[in-house]
């Protein structure tokens, strides 16, 4: 079998910057061919499970301008510059529910689209919880909803929660996480 040579990215055109995130031209060498793709330059975010219980959590109803409308997901939020991903997870746990954590732990990171964002996601589980106030910035809009874990699998089954990010921690949590515990 023939060794298949990797593309090699030959630049990156910075387009525009904004508030927090910057759009580019990524020029990439195919062997055969040179194409440019549009490329979200994101710091990375994380995302959050925060148990109340083994069989309970935290999610938010949150008003997210890309569906235009409503979505339930879990906590998350954007690195901020040099930040490290587990002091991110525990302020914007903070900030989005009102909750401090006793115990973060990492699970797993993912890309939430490769084909077009730079953006590392962080996953983790927060336990032993314990309600300080909220703290929400100015520019969100969150309800915080408790519910059971199983209802939130039920919820995927049924297309009601449909973000991605929610949908991938959720499925790691229930198959690889909890059934080991």
């Amino acid at each position: 079998m023939e060794k298949q040579r990797t593309p090699r990215s030959i630049s990156y055109e910075l387009l525009c910057k904004g508030k927090r995130f910057a759009f580019a031209l990524s020029k990439i060498d195919f062997v055969d061919r040179v194409i440019v793709r549009d490329l979200l330059i994101h710091p990375g975010a994380v995302v959050i499970i925060p148990l109340i219980s083994d069989h309970e959590i935290i999610m938010l109803k949150q008003y997210r301008p890309g569906p235009q409308g409503w979505i339930l997901e879990l906590p998350a939020g954007t690195l901020e510059a040099g930040e490290d991903p587990r002091d991110a997870a525990a302020r914007e746990l903070l900030e989005e529910t009102g909750y401090r954590a006793g115990e973060i732990r990492f699970l797993f990171k993912m890309y939430s689209s490769p084909g077009i964002s730079t953006e590392m996601l962080y996953v983790f589980l927060a336990r032993d919880l314990v309600y300080v106030g909220e703290d929400h910035q100015e520019d969100e809009m969150i309800e915080i909803v408790r519910m059971g874990i199983d209802d939130a699998i039920e919820m995927i089954r049924k297309g009601v929660v449909v973000d991605a990010k929610t949908i991938a921690s959720l499925l790691y949590y229930i198959s690889l996480v909890k059934e080991s515990a």
